[in-house]
């Protein structure tokens, strides 16, 4: 089966190349595909990478080199009227481990994003991603890292907004969010976010707004409302005692569009955490939280090459455990962007991570953990079309007592990437 999986990638890798070799002389003399108004870019990139804790875990730390390939392909509809653009694309991640081979993956992404936008000052954006994995990094609120877990997950986001007076901007917004799980023993994981939104936006200037945002986000855990067993198959869970919940979020914020010093976004606000249900699954009572909240990505163009960014994220997660109901997730990034002579750059990042568990077990200690992250790299411009790099990264994440030292880690990662977009 293996065998006759990786022969079905080498197959394709051929395809690839041979479809790459037709386009070449065309592509290095004019530096795209055009087709009409739409323009094509094929791309492949390679990364290798030593990881000497490829588990993370705290004890019997195994390394490996990993050697990831992913070819790639987008498609854009190339608009002059600013605000009206299609965009269409794919790329799958092909992961084989020189030494653990059984840990081997494939991670398939798709996306398709649009817009219009009217000379009244009518606009509408719409963008689905969707991923389908292997991997052992775990999901974005912490669960399973380190043991590789198929899943898939698909975001769809909808946004319709209208400028009007030339001063002020009115957006509303749905987004859908669902992932799901292969094994059974994961799928008390599953889970659908329906998120309603709505922004009012006062322009400053030209690139700068100012905002209020109001935003709904009702989160339903499917296969525990369908009765689904725990982790340890004690139990099942029901539509009486699942994690069902209802979140509120009030933000202020500024928004800076691109082309200045300063781009992204500022939000800070407020934001409560309701559960639909009174007792989870082991009869513990479940605790409505609140807590401030931020949504912060913005850059700072210091010079014509110095690029400062920071990053500030807060929100209330759902639990990866069942000992605790949710957990706050607060992360501060800073990274630094440097252009250097000769076609060189320099990169720098810093990031702290807390996770701060709510509502545990009785009689357990206060379960929180701290991931603490640095990296850098060199990047080098081959061509216009070929970039290199090299990069480090160095990961310890620490637990707040000793009860929960197991799932403390310490990582470093060294890689060599090599990246053509044709």
């Amino acid at each position: 089966m293996l065998k006759r999986k990786y022969c079905s990638i080498k197959r394709g890798l051929l395809v690839l190349g041979i479809v790459f070799s037709f386009f070449a002389s065309q592509v290095f003399a004019q530096g795209n595909i055009h087709i009409g108004r739409f323009k094509m870019e094929p791309g492949i990139a390679y990364k290798g990478e030593f990881n000497d804790n490829i588990y993370s875990a705290q004890d019997n730390e195994e390394d490996d080199y990993i050697n990831t390939v992913t070819p790639s392909i987008d498609l854009s509809y190339i608009e002059s009227t600013p605000g009206n653009f299609f965009n269409i694309g794919y790329s799958v991640d092909l992961i084989a481990y020189s030494g653990n081979s059984d840990n081997n993956y494939q991670a398939h992404k798709p996306y398709i994003a649009m817009g219009i936008k009217t000379p009244v000052g009518l606009y509408l954006q719409a963008r689905d991603n969707f991923l389908h994995t292997k991997d052992p990094y775990g999901t974005e609120n912490q669960y399973k890292v380190g043991d590789k877990t198929e899943r898939w997950n698909n975001t769809a986001e909808v946004t319709a907004g209208y400028d009007f007076f030339e001063k002020y901007a009115l957006e509303l917004m749905y987004k859908n969010y669902a992932e799901r799980f292969d094994l059974p023993a994961d799928e008390w994981q599953d889970r659908t976010d329906d998120i309603l939104g709505a922004s009012f936006f006062v322009k400053l200037t030209g690139k700068t707004s100012v905002f209020v945002q109001y935003r709904q986000t009702k989160g339903e855990y499917d296969s525990q409302n369908d009765g689904v067993y725990d982790e340890n198959y004690n139990q099942s869970w029901s539509s009486n005692t699942s994690q069902d919940y209802n979140l509120n979020d009030y933000f202020l914020g500024a928004r800076f569009e691109p082309g200045g010093k300063l781009s992204g976004e500022i939000k800070l606000g407020y934001g409560d955490k309701k559960f639909d249900n009174k007792l989870d699954i082991d009869g513990r009572k479940y605790e409505d939280e609140s807590s401030w909240i931020a949504e912060t990505t913005v850059s700072y163009q210091m010079k014509k090459r110095t690029l400062l960014s920071l990053n500030l994220q807060r929100s209330q997660k759902g639990s990866p455990d069942a000992d605790a109901s949710s957990y706050i997730d607060t992360l501060v990034g800073l990274s630094l962007d440097q252009d250097l002579a000769n076609r060189l750059s320099f990169n720098l990042g810093a990031e702290w991570v807390n996770n701060d568990y709510l509502n545990e077990e009785s009689g357990k200690a206060n379960k929180a953990f701290n991931i603490y992250t640095v990296k850098g790299g060199l990047g080098y411009k081959i061509q216009d079309w070929l970039k290199a790099g090299l990069n480090y990264e160095y990961k310890s994440k620490k637990a707040s007592d000793s009860d929960y030292e197991s799932s403390e880690f310490n990582t470093n990662i060294l890689s060599l990437s090599l990246r053509a977009m044709f």
